[in-house]
């Protein structure tokens, strides 16, 4: 019985009610026995699944201990006991409870002097409790963890004053783009400005060759140990024969006019193609890792003259494409894990992906409220809020506990730093290089995405001008 994704046993009780088994309803078995065999597999493949490291979510932790307030009294050492028994605050110290604590008390030492940040106090019978029955009820109102994505207005730059509106867009689109960056939208290229409060400041750009062509795919990447899995299965040549004919066919293909990936070596695949030169790699280490990857490449890239026009990643390999050929780069340099260094911290400073990652931080611990008895502030109003507590924290509490929260999320959660420097360490030395009169098998997929872009009032002229590049593409493939 294929009983598809279920969610619990209230919708398994549901698919068994419908099926029958080798002719004979559900109801007539005696015994049920059920598997997860994918979940089984990636488990005695793997050894472990699950993995926490250092402290994770300071923010949440900072929401709990207000709640455990609204509810009742607390003493400092029992909450602090009752924390460390979950998996996730197992290794946090007295320390960090205690500056979370005064965070929660006082909103911190930049902060401390407006009432407002005033949560909770602590008694003389050395229990904590909240200030008052107001601050209770704005807790209830904000509680939660799941921030909804912002979007931002797409308005045509006049000084640092927006005008005309293009259009709406998600902020996470715009969170690694930096000043200059040209990407598409509403079939016209822009040039990225800035971003004031929820607007996007844009100018027309005359380039017809976009930096960010497309930033799709999925915001769930494959896992460290699903990752290691599907580069063995791709590997894995007698393994092949129990893969579909086309996906058979598909890998052959690669073998043959190109090669394929190995578990624990870096493929490079470099090609001109009409009239750009290309570079393709095939970490398989999900999409976020692998935009970063290529936005720090990018980087390095300009400044070897190379010329670098742009960049696509998905969950299995990253793109870059240049005015310059790079076959003859030295890999092992331009691959060293001082890019998490200076690089790093350079984009970190001229993107917005921080500021973005505080407002959620902020909104979460419940320094930032949105809802209020009798009325809600609009998006527009948390984002000026947010911002202005932003730049006052940076600028008088740099080390504030908001602050370094905000930048381990945005390098786990916007940028998965950890993973790239674990596959920056596992493939020092272990890079293999083609350079390829012309594009891989692999690339297809890839360079299908390079100027794609919705065409509106009908979808069939696309889909078959789509339909024949795709052919042209593998043709050329595998001519």
């Amino acid at each position: 019985l294929n009983a598809g994704a279920i969610v619990g046993p209230t919708m398994l009780n549901v698919r068994l009610a419908r099926g029958r088994v080798g002719g004979r309803k559900v109801g007539e078995m005696e015994e049920w026995y059920f598997e997860g065999l994918t979940a089984g597999d990636t488990f005695l493949f793997a050894g472990q699944v699950w993995r926490f490291e250092g402290i994770e979510g300071i923010d949440v932790l900072a929401q709990h201990i207000m709640a455990c307030a609204c509810g009742e009294p607390f003493y400092e050492a029992r909450l602090y006991a009752e924390v460390t028994r979950a998996a996730p605050y197992a290794y946090l110290s007295q320390k960090d409870f205690a500056t979370v604590l005064e965070f929660v008390s006082t909103g911190g030492y930049a902060l401390k002097t407006y009432d407002q940040f005033r949560r909770i106090v602590k008694g003389r019978d050395g229990l904590w409790r909240v200030r008052n029955a107001q601050m209770a009820l704005r807790h209830r109102l904000n509680a939660g963890a799941i921030v909804g994505p912002a979007m931002l207005n797409v308005r045509l730059a006049r000084g640092r004053v927006g005008g005309r509106k293009v259009g709406e867009m998600e902020e996470w689109y715009f969170e690694g783009l930096t000043a200059g960056d040209t990407f598409l939208f509403a079939g016209q290229v822009w040039r990225f400005e800035g971003i004031e409060g929820i607007d996007v400041l844009v100018t027309r750009s005359n380039d017809s060759d976009p930096k960010i062509p497309s930033w799709g795919g999925s915001k769930f990447p494959l896992s460290t140990y699903l990752a290691k899995r599907v580069r063995r299965m791709v590997h894995d040549e007698a393994g092949w024969r129990r893969l579909p004919a086309d996906v058979r066919e598909w890998l052959e293909a690669q073998r043959d006019h190109s090669g394929i990936p190995s578990p624990d070596d870096l493929l490079i695949e470099t090609f001109p193609h009409q009239k750009r030169h290309f570079l393709y790699c095939y970490p398989f280490e999900g999409r976020l890792a692998h935009a970063t990857l290529a936005m720090l490449l990018t980087r390095r890239l300009d400044r070897l003259g190379v010329g670098p026009l742009g960049y696509l990643a998905n969950d299995y390999a990253l793109s870059i494409w240049s005015l310059e050929p790079m076959d003859g780069l030295d890999f092992d340099a331009l691959f060293q894990e001082d890019m998490l260094g200076d690089d790093l911290e350079a984009w970190l400073e001229e993107s917005y992906m921080v500021k973005r990652a505080f407002r959620q931080c902020a909104m979460i611990s419940g320094l930032i409220e949105r809802r209020f008895p009798g009325h809600e502030k609009s998006g527009r109003q948390v984002t000026f809020s947010s911002d202005l507590v932003f730049d006052v924290l940076r600028r008088h509490q740099p080390d504030h506990l908001l602050l370094r929260c905000a930048r381990a999320d945005a390098a786990q959660g916007l940028l998965d730093l950890g993973r790239l420097g674990e596959f920056l360490a596992r493939i020092r030395g272990r890079i293999r290089v083609l350079n390829l009169p012309k594009l891989s098998p692999f690339a297809v997929p890839m360079l299908m995405e390079i100027g794609r872009e919705p065409v509106y009032g009908g979808q069939a002229p696309e889909m078959i001008l789509e339909a024949a590049a795709l052919d042209a593409l593998i043709e050329e493939a595998l001519a």
